[in-house]
């Protein structure tokens, strides 16, 4: 007896589709994670300790819808360029550096504005479509993860240096993991040519505009 395989359309045309959807889920439950906490909390939980320290490390990118939908965004840019592992690492030591210059009382003025600003640049570049200068975007990405780091600052001006250490160590392994799992997104969008990066640009250049009307309020 012969037996016929059914072969499924969508695997055989998109050979990473079934990694695309888990990737995707991942990254749609974080952003529902942090639109529900930016209504329900005004400010991120004490730090008294490094172990505080860390767990506050490890969500503060994930709780600030501001600072998700960028490192999502810079993850995505990255999956379409040649050598792109380099622009979220490139994010994340900007990051460690904009919070060290708060912690030495260095001021960044205009920083809220500016993670605004860049949102909606990044929202463009994904929304053209079009494979983005590598050094532009690390240049881009770097400059924008200074103010970001600037912000997350405030959570441990006060505390010990080990809470301080063990919050910049969560910080940098969320938003690490964050980039790369958007990167992996769109190293298979480009791949199997699918146009949602276009939607999703239009959605994040959105969500830019609101967080820039509030930072100008």
């Amino acid at each position: 007896m012969f037996q016929t395989q059914l072969s499924n359309p969508v695997s055989e045309k998109f050979p990473g589709s079934k990694l695309l959807y888990r990737h995707v889920y991942a990254i749609a439950s974080l952003l529902v994670i942090s639109l529900v906490s930016s209504f329900m909390l005004s400010q991120p939980p004490a730090i008294s300790n490094w172990f505080d320290g860390f767990l506050g490390g490890l969500a503060h990118p994930v709780l600030g819808l501001h600072h998700l939908v960028t490192v999502v965004a810079i993850g995505l840019l990255s999956g379409v360029v040649v050598r792109g592992a380099l622009v979220p690492v490139a994010f994340v030591l900007a990051t460690l550096l904009g919070t060290i210059n708060h912690l030495l009382y260095l001021n960044i003025p205009g920083s809220e504005t500016a993670i605004a600003f860049f949102t909606i640049i990044f929202a463009v570049m994904i929304a053209i479509t079009n494979q983005p200068n590598l050094m532009v975007l690390v240049l881009l990405t770097a400059t924008a993860g200074l103010f970001h780091g600037y912000t997350y600052c405030p959570a441990i001006l006060e505390t010990p240096i080990s809470s301080q250490i063990a919050y910049m160590l969560g910080l940098t392994l969320t938003q690490y993991v964050v980039a790369m799992s958007a990167r992996e997104i769109g190293n298979i969008i480009s791949v199997g040519k699918l146009q949602n990066m276009r939607f999703t640009g239009f959605a994040f250049w959105a969500m830019g505009i609101v967080f820039l009307s509030y930072s100008i309020m």
